[in-house]
C-alpha cells in the first residue's frame, strides 16, 4: 500500500504539469480501465487489479507512453475512487452518492472531481445537476472540453436537442483538426440515436474525409448500415477495418461478428461473437447478437442461453445501452425458443414410445 501511495504522490505531480485537456483524456481513459474492471466482475484491489489495468491501458492506448502519463492514470483512477466512481462501477450505488458528495466537500476547486462528480450525477438519472455543475466551470477557461462533457451528461439523459447545443458550443470554440473531428463523430453518434440515419451518416463520412483510418468512425457507420441491413459489403469493409486498427476492441469483433452475421455467413459471426463476449462479457446486445447466430444455425439451447444472459445483463445494469423495445424483442425470441424446445422435447419422447 506505501508503493501505491507514493506513486498516486509521484503523480500529483506529474497532474500539476500536464494541461487540463490531456487530464480530462486520461480521465476517460480511466473511466474505460474501470468499465472494464466492472466486465471483470471484480472490486478493485489497490496493489494488483489497479497496477494489471494501468499497464492494460498503457498498451492499449497511444497516449499512455511515458511514466509521466501512467502516472497521470494513476491519478485519475485515484480521483475517481476518491469521486465514488469506483463504488458505481461495481454496483455499490448505496454510498457511491455519499462518497462522491465528500470528496467535492473536500476538494471543491478541483475540475478533474467535479467532472467525475457530475458524471456520477448523470449515470444516476440526475442530467439537470450534473449540467448546473458543470456550468460552474465555464469560466473561459477550457470552455470547449466543458461543453462537450456537458453534451456527454445529456447524452446519458437521452436529451438530444440539449445536447445538440452543448455540441455547437463546443464546435465554436474547436481549433484543430483533432477538437473539430471529435465534436462531428459526436454529432453523429448523437444523431444516429435520433434515428436520423442520412444525417449521421453524412457526420461520420466527414470524420472519415479528415480521417480515412479513423477506426471508431469506420466501426460506427459500419455498424449502423450494418444493423439495418444496408450496402453491407461497404459495412463489412469499414468494419474489418477498423478491426485490424484495433484487433483487441470488443466493441469492433461485435460489429464485424454481427455484418457476418447479415450476410450469412455464421461460422464467421459465431467466431468473432465469440471473441467480443470473452472481451466484454457484461454487455447485453453482444449476447443477444451471438444469440441470433445460435439460433439460425439451429443451436437453441446454446441461444436460449445467450439471450438469458443477455437479460439478466440489462437487469443488473440500469445504464446499459439498450432500448426498452430490444429487451422486449429478446424476450420475445427467449420465449419462442423454448416453446419449440418443449415441443421438441416432446416429440422425442413420443418416439420413444
Amino acid at each position: 500500500m506505501g508503493f501505491l501511495i507514493l506513486l498516486v504522490v509521484l503523480g500529483a505531480v506529474a497532474y500539476r504539469i500536464t494541461s487540463t485537456e490531456e487530464r480530462g483524456r486520461y480521465l476517460e481513459i480511466g473511466r474505460d480501465v474501470l468499465a472494464q474492471l466492472k466486465a471483470a466482475a471484480m472490486r478493485p484491489r489497490p496493489e494488483v487489479d489497479a497496477f494489471r489495468l494501468v499497464l492494460q491501458a498503457r498498451m492499449r492506448y497511444p497516449i499512455v507512453t511515458s511514466t509521466i502519463a501512467v502516472l497521470n492514470l494513476i491519478v485519475a483512477l485515484a480521483l475517481l475512487f476518491a469521486a465514488g466512481a469506483i463504488l458505481w462501477f461495481v454496483n455499490d450505488r448505496a454510498t457511491a452518492q455519499a462518497e462522491a458528495d465528500a470528496a467535492l466537500k473536500k476538494f471543491p476547486n478541483d475540475r478533474m472531481v467535479k467532472l467525475a462528480h457530475a458524471s456520477l450525477l448523470a449515470d444516476m438519472g440526475k442530467t439537470d445537476d450534473a449540467v448546473a455543475e458543470l456550468r460552474t466551470l465555464l469560466t473561459g477557461d477550457h470552455d470547449r472540453e466543458t461543453n462537450l462533457t456537458i453534451a456527454q451528461m445529456y447524452e446519458k439523459g437521452k436529451r438530444y436537442s440539449d445536447m445538440a447545443g452543448a455540441l455547437d458550443a463546443a464546435e465554436k470554440l474547436s481549433q484543430s483538426k483533432q477538437d473539430k473531428q471529435t465534436v462531428i463523430f459526436m454529432r453523429g453518434a448523437m444523431l444516429e440515436k435520433m434515428k436520423n440515419f442520412e444525417a449521421a451518416e453524412a457526420e461520420f463520412r466527414k470524420v472519415l474525409a479528415l480521417e480515412p483510418d479513423n477506426a471508431s468512425a469506420l466501426n460506427y457507420l459500419g455498424y449502423m448500415l450494418a444493423d439495418r441491413h444496408e450496402r453491407l459489403d461497404e459495412a463489412q469493409k469499414m468494419i474489418s477495418r477498423a478491426v485490424e486498427l484495433d484487433p483487441q476492441n470488443g466493441a469492433y469483433l461485435d460489429s464485424l461478428g454481427w455484418v457476418y452475421y447479415q450476410q450469412n455467413r455464421l461460422d464467421q459471426a459465431a467466431d468473432y461473437l465469440q471473441r467480443a463476449v470473452q472481451r466484454i462479457s457484461k454487455d447485453p446486445t453482444i449476447h443477444d447478437h451471438l444469440g441470433d447466430v445460435y439460433f439460425k444455425q439451429g443451436k437453441i439451447r446454446e441461444a436460449v442461453a445467450q439471450w438469458e444472459n443477455s437479460l439478466k445483463e440489462v437487469e443488473s445494469n440500469s445504464q446499459a445501452d439498450i432500448e426498452p423495445a430490444e429487451v422486449a424483442s429478446i424476450n420475445k425470441k427467449l420465449e419462442g425458443a423454448r416453446v419449440r424446445m418443449a415441443k421438441e422435447a416432446l416429440l422425442q419422447k413420443e418416439k420413444q414410445r
